[in-house]
């Protein structure tokens, strides 16, 4: 029996006036090209503002402002859905209105339905929006895998070297198997082992099986170990990333639920935070 081969058929990108949205564009536009895969880019416009000016602003002001920054989220849109069409990318522009506090419910909404969410990192985004809440979001509700493409990645390859951290954790395998649709076509896959630097600590996570299961998968990946005693294991993931050549980062997100909502885990907020290059995540 032939199996169909894997592709993304539709994929949804956060835009916004900042900056940093410009390579989170382009990297959205070289996926959807290379997927033939639909892309719908979301923006958000506030209708009150507010909670987050004070009281003294005054009705006149506020109007000002809202318009100001509606405009600025129908330009984004508009230029998304310029650099799309010059590359022949099916593409279509939404302009979500609202609360600022709902909008990272409502953009997991829409990532429900579709394949993937490409979104940038926390401290590079509109200052409107709780960029955490809206990542966080995604990673534990939309039940979805998100891309984090930093504001000036280091390179943007979709097929070059994919590095994926493996601690035999429930997240890291949903990781793996939602990430195989990059994993396959890679041209080196490396599973980053954190090993215990003394008897007493954990063991090692059991590899074997999951080497053989992506090998099931055509994926031939090799295996990299590093001692978890080194220091920072965000930081240390991301060194030896580096180190590796790596275009890409796949690993489990983790949180800590607390008195609000969803809370990043250490690792997970480091490297959202760290990453030179898109960070592949699923929880």
């Amino acid at each position: 029996m032939v199996k169909a081969a894997m592709s993304l058929n539709d994929i949804v990108v956060h835009v916004d006036g900042a900056e940093a949205t410009k390579a989170r564009v382009e990297f959205a536009v070289a996926l959807a090209k290379e997927h033939g895969a639909h892309l719908l880019g979301i923006a958000f416009a506030p209708t009150a503002l507010l909670p987050l000016y004070g009281a003294d602003v005054g009705f006149a002001d506020m109007t000002e402002i809202i318009g100001s920054v509606k405009a600025q989220g129908e330009t984004a849109l508009k230029a998304f859905k310029a650099r799309a069409e010059a590359e022949g990318v099916s593409a279509e522009g939404r302009l979500m209105q609202g609360v600022s506090d709902e909008f990272p419910r409502d953009f997991a909404c829409s990532a429900r339905q579709v394949d993937i969410a490409i979104l940038g990192q926390p401290r590079d985004g509109d200052p409107l929006i709780g960029q955490y809440a809206l990542v966080e979001r995604c990673l534990f509700a939309s039940g979805r895998p998100v891309i984090i493409v930093p504001a000036a990645p280091a390179k943007i390859a979709l097929n070059g070297t994919i590095v994926a951290a493996w601690d035999g954790s429930a997240e890291a395998a949903r990781a793996f198997n939602d990430a195989l649709i990059f994993l396959k076509p890679a041209q080196r896959v490396v599973l980053l082992v954190g090993i215990a630097s003394s008897p007493d600590e954990e063991r090692e996570p059991a590899i074997e099986d999951m080497v053989a299961h992506l090998k099931r998968h055509e994926v031939m990946a090799e295996v990299v170990r590093f001692k978890t005693s080194e220091g920072d294991i965000g930081k240390l993931l991301l060194t030896k990333a580096a180190a590796l050549g790596a275009d890409m980062i796949v690993m489990g997100a983790f949180h800590h639920s607390r008195w609000r909502e969803f809370i990043l885990g250490g690792v997970t907020l480091t490297m959202l935070e760290a990453a030179a290059i898109p960070l592949f995540m699923a929880h």
